[in-house]
This record gives C-alpha cells, sequence and structure tokens, in this order.
C-alpha cells in the first residue's frame, strides 16, 4: 500500500485481507476501500467490499455502511453478484427504499430491475408509478407471472379486491414460469409448517394447483365470487411491514444461536447468581410479569426455535408483525413500556396471550416473544403455525353428509343436511378448483363429483350470524361390478321408502324425538341375481352408547335385527327398515347394516350411523 498508495486495485485486495481479521481489522477494511471507492467511482467491486465489511460488523452502525456500500453497487451495476438479494435483507425505511428507487432508474429499460423498482414503488405506496410501470412490464412479457402478482399485490392494498383476484389468478395461471418463487414468497408468512414442507417438494407444473388449493382452504365465504381472504393477507402484510418492520435485521441475535444463549434466549437460567436469586424471590412469591427486572434480564422460559428466527429474517418483520399477518389486530393490546407489550386474541379454540420484549440489543432492538407466565409459549406456538380471517363465525352450526352413487357412472352424490339454515357448500378438488357447489336453505345440499379426495367449505347464515366449516372430505367410490352400500337415512314418522322423501324429512343434527316410528333407509348396489330375482341378508344392530358411570360399569347394549331379502333383481336396491314407537329408548345410539349377497357369496358391505333419540 505504501508503494501504491493510490492504486484502487491494490486498496481492494488490501481491504479483503483485512476484512478477514477480527473486528479491528474490518474498521481499516472499511476505511481502506471507502478510499477504493472515492479512487474508482466507476468500479462496483469497491463498493460490494465496502458492503461486505458491514455485514460482518452488524449492529447499526455495520447496517449503515452495508446499506450504502450496496446502494453506490446497484446504482452502478444491478446485477452485480448478490448485491440485490443482501440489500433486501437489510433494514429499509422510506428514506432508503427512494434512494434505491433512484439508484434502479438509472438503468430503466432492464426488464429485471425495473419490476424490482416496481415493487419497492408499491412498498412506498406510490400506487400510480408503480401500476404505469407494471403495465408495460405485463405486455412486454405476457407469460411472467411476476407483474401480475405484483399489480394483484397493489390492488388488494387499495381494496380493490375483484381487480386484485383477476390480477391474482391470472399470475397463478402464469406460475409454472415463476422462476423466483415470487407468489410463494407472497403466501408464506402464513403457510403452516406442512404446507411449508409441502411446497418445498412442488414441481414448477404443480405450483399453480398448490396456490389455488392454498386459498381455497382460506376462503372467508364461499358465498362470494371474491375470496376476501387474499387482499385481507395483503393488507395485513402491508400493515405489518409498516409498523412491524426489522429493525436489526442483521442483529447476532436473529443469526446466532449461541448468542441467543448467552442473552438467557433459550430458556436456561442466566449465569448470574444475583439474576437467578432474583428469579426464585419472584417464583415464590407470585407469576412474573413482563416488567420485571429477572424477565427483562431473559431469565424467563423462551422460544428459541432457530427456524422461528430464520423465519423472522425471511419475513422481514419483528414477532409482532408475524402474528399480525396471520391473526390481524389483537382482541386486547397492554402496553407495559416502550420496551413490553402483551397480546390477546379470543378465537374459537379459546383465548390466547403472548408477551413481546425488545431483546436484539442493548437498550433497544426488535421486540421478541418472550413467554412470561403460563400458556404464553403454547400460545405463542399455535398463533406462529394457523391463522385466521377478521370476518368471524359467531353462529354454531352443524351439518351431516350422506353418500350415495349417481347413475352407473364413476360419480357420487354427496348430500348435506345442515341445521335449519341458510347454507351453501363448496367442493375444492386438490388442484384448489370448484368441483361443485350448491345453495339452500331449509335443503338438503346435493354436490357431485368423482371419487377422491377433496376439501369441502360450508357456511351458513341465520339471523346474520355466520357458521363456518372447513375440513378434507374423501368422496367414496362406488363400484358397478362389486357390493357395496351408501350412507344410511334415518326420518321419524310416517315417511315413504324413497331416498328423496327420507331427504326431505331428515333431522338436523341427527336428533329424531321419541314416540314416533323410525324409518332407516340405504341403498345397496352390485347385487347379483338369479334368474332375475335378487337374494341377500341384511342385518341391523343397535348399539346404545351408556353415558356417565354406567359406561364403565357395564357394557353397551345391543339389539340386532337380519332378514332374508328376496326380490325384483335392480340396482340400487332400496334396502328400508321401520322400528315401531317406544322400541327404542331415550339416548345416543350407533345403527350399522351388513349386506350379504346370498345369489354370489364374498364379504359383506356395511355402512353405519349415529344418531340421537331425544
Amino acid at each position: 500500500m505504501d508503494a501504491y498508495p493510490d492504486d484502487p486495485a491494490t486498496l481492494k485486495l488490501l481491504g479483503r485481507i483485512w476484512l478477514e481479521w477480527p473486528v479491528f481489522g474490518r474498521y481499516r477494511a472499511e476505511s481502506i476501500l471507502a478510499r477504493a471507492g472515492r479512487l474508482a467511482p466507476s468500479d462496483p467491486e469497491a463498493f460490494y467490499y465496502r458492503a461486505q465489511v458491514g455485514l460482518a460488523l452488524g449492529g447499526d452502525d455495520g447496517e449503515s455502511i452495508a446499506r450504502d456500500g450496496l446502494l453506490r453497487v446497484l446504482s452502478l451495476a444491478p446485477d452485480y453478484r448478490d448485491a440485490w438479494p443482501l440489500w433486501t435483507e437489510l433494514y429499509r425505511g422510506g428514506h432508503e427504499r427512494s434512494d434505491m428507487v433512484g439508484a434502479l432508474a438509472r438503468h430503466a429499460g432492464m426488464y429485471a430491475v425495473d419490476l424490482r423498482r416496481g415493487e419497492i414503488l408499491i412498498e412506498l405506496r406510490r400506487y400510480p408509478q408503480a401500476a404505469a410501470l407494471l403495465d408495460s412490464l405485463r405486455a412486454a412479457s405476457p407469460g411472467d407471472p411476476a407483474p401480475r402478482a405484483l399489480l394483484a399485490r397493489l390492488c388488494y392494498e387499495q381494496g380493490r379486491d375483484a381487480e386484485g383476484q383477476r390480477d391474482y389468478f391470472d399470475a397463478l395461471a402464469r406460475a409454472e414460469a415463476d422462476t423466483a418463487d415470487l407468489l410463494w414468497h407472497q403466501v408464506r408468512s402464513i403457510a403452516t409448517p406442512d404446507e411449508r414442507e409441502a411446497y418445498a417438494a412442488v414441481t414448477p407444473e404443480g405450483r399453480e394447483a398448490f396456490l389455488r388449493f392454498f386459498w381455497a382452504r382460506r376462503t372467508t365465504d364461499v358465498r362470494d365470487s371474491v375470496n376476501a381472504r387474499i387482499g385481507e393477507h395483503f393488507r395485513r402484510l402491508a400493515e405489518a411491514h409498516r409498523v412491524f418492520a426489522l429493525l436489526h435485521p442483521q442483529s447476532r441475535w436473529y443469526h446466532s444461536r449461541l448468542w441467543r444463549t448467552l442473552q438467557g434466549g433459550t430458556g436456561a437460567p442466566s449465569a448470574s447468581v444475583a439474576i437467578s436469586a432474583i428469579q426464585a424471590e419472584i417464583a415464590t412469591i407470585r407469576q412474573p410479569r413482563v416488567n420485571d427486572p429477572a424477565v427483562a434480564a431473559g431469565v424467563g422460559p423462551r422460544l428459541d426455535d432457530t427456524s422461528q428466527r430464520a423465519l423472522n429474517l425471511e419475513d422481514g418483520l419483528d414477532d409482532r408483525g408475524r402474528i399480525l399477518v396471520r391473526f390481524g389486530p389483537p382482541t386486547e393490546r397492554y402496553f407495559w413500556s416502550s420496551d413490553a407489550e402483551t397480546w390477546r386474541y379470543d378465537l374459537p379454540e379459546g383465548e390466547f396471550q403472548v408477551t413481546f420484549v425488545r431483546r436484539t440489543s442493548e437498550g433497544g432492538g426488535d421486540h421478541v416473544l418472550t413467554p412470561v407466565v403460563a400458556g404464553e409459549a403454547e400460545a405463542a406456538a399455535f398463533l406462529l403455525s394457523t391463522d385466521r380471517p377478521s370476518l368471524t363465525a359467531t353462529l354454531r352450526s352443524t351439518y351431516w353428509p350422506a353418500e350415495f352413487r349417481r347413475g352407473i357412472g364413476r360419480t357420487t352424490e354427496i348430500v348435506l343436511f345442515p341445521d335449519r339454515v341458510s347454507a351453501t357448500a363448496v367442493l375444492f378438488d386438490t388442484a384448489g378448483r370448484e368441483a361443485a357447489r350448491d345453495s339452500a336453505t331449509n335443503r338438503a345440499l346435493h354436490l357431485a363429483a368423482p371419487a377422491g379426495r377433496y376439501f369441502l367449505a360450508v357456511d351458513a347464515e341465520r339471523d346474520g350470524q355466520l357458521a363456518r366449516d372447513r375440513r378434507f372430505f374423501p368422496v367414496t367410490r362406488f363400484t358397478t361390478d362389486s357390493l357395496a352400500v351408501s350412507s344410511m337415512l334415518v326420518a321419524a314418522g310416517d315417511v315413504p321408502p324413497a331416498r328423496r322423501q327420507l331427504e326431505a324429512a331428515a333431522p338436523p343434527g341427527l336428533r329424531v324425538p321419541a314416540g314416533l316410528a323410525l324409518r332407516f333407509y340405504a341403498e345397496v348396489y352390485g347385487l347379483a341375481s338369479d334368474s332375475g330375482t335378487a337374494r341377500y341378508d341384511a342385518v341391523y344392530r343397535f348399539e346404545r352408547a351408556r353415558t356417565g358411570l354406567l359406561r364403565f360399569l357395564s357394557r353397551s347394549h345391543v339389539t340386532s335385527v337380519a332378514f332374508r331379502r328376496v326380490q325384483r333383481a335392480s340396482d340400487p336396491t332400496a334396502e328400508t327398515l321401520v322400528v315401531d314407537p317406544g322400541r327404542l329408548p331415550r339416548g345416543h345410539y350407533v345403527v350399522s347394516l351388513e349386506v350379504r349377497d346370498a345369489v354370489r357369496g364374498g364379504a359383506p358391505a356395511t355402512s353405519s350411523l349415529e344418531f340421537d333419540i331425544q
């Protein structure tokens, strides 16, 4: 260096050598690389390694150095090495984003660079500028989903959900070309652990189906043509980044498990004898509170999952932001000081409370989940692995399903019997597309689909209150060449032995009144015939469930009724039974039907039904 004090190449080499030394060497590297940058202002290399110095130093000063270096690199060469992803991992407020927009604007016309600029303009809420830029990119590259995905985000953030959904599903239709995984990055902050694992195994061809199903499972209200949950997600995400962005993403707290351990991050007590004594004293007097010195010092139980800390960096959010994206604002929010707060959510599953304390730097930093009372660690685990729409379902409504073969093809008819409410049911296939839909008030819902695995969404309404049910639903396959029995139906009173009449008389919640005759009905498929005659054995078993102490002291009572049926062959064959009034006392029952073909022989087919007599 003494021989060549003004040679940028020499200075860059020397700076890289000092960069490998401990902290003192890194500060020396910073001054040397800064000089190299001044001598060669059009060469991005010196600025890139100066940014590396800042990343190595960490903390506020290090981040400032890194941001300045990467800004200079990207203004000179927007595709230089990994400068762009490194910049996205740093804290960036409005000022930093505006500076980057200006730097990238020097390269206007480069497709990838303009795409980045459009995304930052959305983050700055400069929506008209972003829309104009992204519209031009969509026209320039019709097969790329990225401009459409960003336009969808732009619309959703402004509350224009119908337009957003149009652009979003246009983007999903092109998901195979999403080489940067932008569509996944937009939603991963609410994914469950199972969904993250599943997406890691998805092929490019399977991305559209995965993401469509991702949102089908989260449909807020299936009666609406627009899935409000998608727009809500993007608005929550924007608000979380506005209010709860990581202040210190390069903090050793997020990058070093050892550092968290030394700070009390793993739940192990501090080595400090004084703090341990305080902890013991608190434990003998009362439950610890968030503003206790021992809790603030890090001696309480901690959530220290390294993968969770990685998700903070991935999302660019502190723990409050990550929960806000999943569940929205808390039901109640308590501020203990500027450094600690507690959130409480009232959910259908119960009450969940979590506490946050600033932990990532001395005297400040980001808020970190810090359980201080019993149950908070479990609540945090639940809130960080699930999500909910803000539209709360307050109505308790039930339904029961039955399945029948439809015609002689491969289609199964699913009949749903809801409470006396206005209800809509949608069956989604594994590609997230509607396979069947029906709406009705005070009647059964009918859905038809081929056998397979589906996701069933049922929404019901009564007096302005909404009930919501979501579950996986396997649809049974009824073949035409082997014996099978449909689901069973039950109705009280004088009901003809025909499926449609029994459907109309089916009891809500499978609760039938006492003192009336009961008719049971099922359809038998695939019976063999002998000269046009079908012969089969039907055995009904009624098992009454014991309640209270009786269920431990005695066995369940089972009543069996058997018949040999001989009748004209047909497919399907209606199998029905009437139980006279009073033969079955009040209680909870499981009735099973076993059918054995007396012509062909072979294994029997069975069906069962649970119901209550009240």
